[in-house]
């Protein structure tokens, strides 16, 4: 199944004109998430090679989490989110639902 490039699927996406205190900030936290993705890298690579495979597996999982984050933050398109968002969008929408009201019968 194709799936476009739907722009409205990410709502993190910055208007075409951002306020540049907003622009700012949100350059502010890509690059702190860029800071903490390459730190996991780095601790990753130590753990390989003092031979601890597993937690390395697992900051490597925790690395391409931070990094997609970044690119929520940043408004960047990634098939590793979007196809997610639209996968899933209308279960989550549905959880968010208010319940249905039921009518019981006064007796």
């Amino acid at each position: 199944m194709a799936f476009t490039r739907t722009p409205a699927l990410m709502l993190s996406t910055p208007p075409p004109v951002e306020a540049p205190e907003a622009a700012a900030l949100r350059g502010q936290v890509f690059t702190d998430l860029d800071r903490l993705a390459f730190a996991l890298e780095m601790e990753a690579a130590r753990m390989l090679e003092e031979g601890r495979e597993e937690e390395a597996r697992r900051t490597q999982e925790q690395r391409l989490g931070v990094r997609l984050a970044q690119r929520l933050v940043a408004g960047v398109w990634a098939d590793e989110v979007n196809l997610r968002v639209q996968r899933w969008s209308e279960a989550y929408d549905a959880r968010l639902a208010p319940a249905p009201v039921v009518e019981s019968e006064v007796v």
